[in-house]
């Protein structure tokens, strides 16, 4: 079932028609990775050891944009433990995603239900969060700045994302906490969050390259190396590719030559 665009949790809510800082406003970050075994399966010509470490170093990458956008809050929900324990290094929360009989068929079905189980946790752990942020897990040449941009370009709206760099995937949704509609990550979704009546932001695409540059292929990983990436993807895409010559200024990158120490449990 689609939502009109004139549905109440969809219209602009004059609370939030300010410019917002994420250091004042309850934020809770989240993404969603699956388990190793199976996560970035068309990324062509990487042996199952190399993707894997590629998929870690994106996620740390990731988390730490999200910090150094002012957002210190972050789960991830994972069914892999190995994803979890990456997660709690970075100064996430971590949440064991359910798997077997039960579960959604389809890795959209499943996807859009690990985003509705971590949301539902949330809100749970922090009672008063105000904002929750849906992240693509996979964003390595995304910065704080381009983070902290969209969530400002979004706050006079109740759900609003940002599509991919392609236009018809969907990199960030960010919403209000009390929204318990389902979301729609997958095939399409971009057009299907449109549909939905969400906001799309700067759908001129011509904002936060970074930002819409998620990674499933080696066309997709190639077009953000040109972007610039952070310290471990470009470590792990350098121990793959011998003298790969991979930088990023320490302006650009919240992860080049250092951590960020600014790292907060969701869950205390």
């Amino acid at each position: 079932m689609t939502m009109p665009a004139n549905r109440p949790d969809h219209l602009p809510d004059p609370a939030h028609a300010r410019s917002i800082s994420t250091q004042s406003i309850e934020f809770v970050a989240i993404l969603a990775v699956k388990s190793l075994a199976d996560a970035k399966s068309r990324l062509t010509g990487w042996d199952d050891d190399h993707r894997r470490n590629l998929v870690i170093a994106m996620l740390a990458d990731t988390i730490a944009a999200i910090h150094a956008a002012g957002c210190a809050r972050v789960l991830v929900i994972s069914p892999d433990p190995v994803v979890l324990a990456e997660a709690a290094a970075c100064g996430a929360s971590g949440l064991l995603e359910p798997t077997g009989p039960g579960r959604p068929g389809t890795p959209a079905d499943g996807l859009n239900q690990a985003m509705a189980d971590a949301m539902a946790a949330a809100r749970r752990r922090r009672p008063g969060v105000r904002r929750l942020v849906l992240v693509q897990a996979d964003l390595p040449a995304a910065t704080g700045d381009q983070i902290r941009a969209a969530l400002t370009a979004a706050s006079s709206h109740r759900q609003a994302f940002v599509a991919d760099r392609r236009g018809t995937g969907t990199a960030l949704l960010v919403r209000d906490a009390d929204l318990t509609t389902q979301t729609r990550f997958g095939a399409d979704s971009a057009a299907l969050h449109r549909l939905d009546g969400l906001a799309e932001l700067d759908p001129g695409h011509s904002l936060w390259a970074g930002l819409r540059n998620d990674v499933d292929t080696i066309e997709d990983l190639t077009a953000a190396i040109g972007l610039g990436v952070g310290e471990r993807t470009a470590q792990a895409v350098g121990s793959r590719s011998a003298g790969a010559r991979i930088t990023r200024t320490t302006q650009s990158s919240p992860t080049a030559g250092r951590r960020d120490h600014r790292c907060v449990m969701i869950d205390g």
